[in-house]
């Protein structure tokens, strides 16, 4: 019996690290981010999920991860 290759429930560790990356693209072109946040979000792995830092707060962190989240949705 042949088996179906289902979609999985979650985005693929690929479609995130690559969501991640153009979410910081984005927010570094933003000039309304301070060079401190984005040279943080630039040192961050794009294998993890944002997270808070020095210059990167725990509410900035959850709308980036949230918005790369959203993205991988959308592929």
């Amino acid at each position: 019996m042949a088996r179906r290759k289902t979609r999985a429930a979650r985005p693929s560790d690929e479609a995130l690290r690559i969501a991640r990356t153009i979410v910081y693209y984005e927010a570094g072109l933003d000039s309304e981010v301070p060079h401190g946040t984005a040279r943080e979000l630039w040192a961050h792995d794009m294998n993890l999920p944002f997270t808070a830092g020095v210059h990167v707060s725990a509410d900035a962190a959850r709308l980036l991860e949230e918005r790369a989240r959203r993205e991988t949705a959308r592929m």
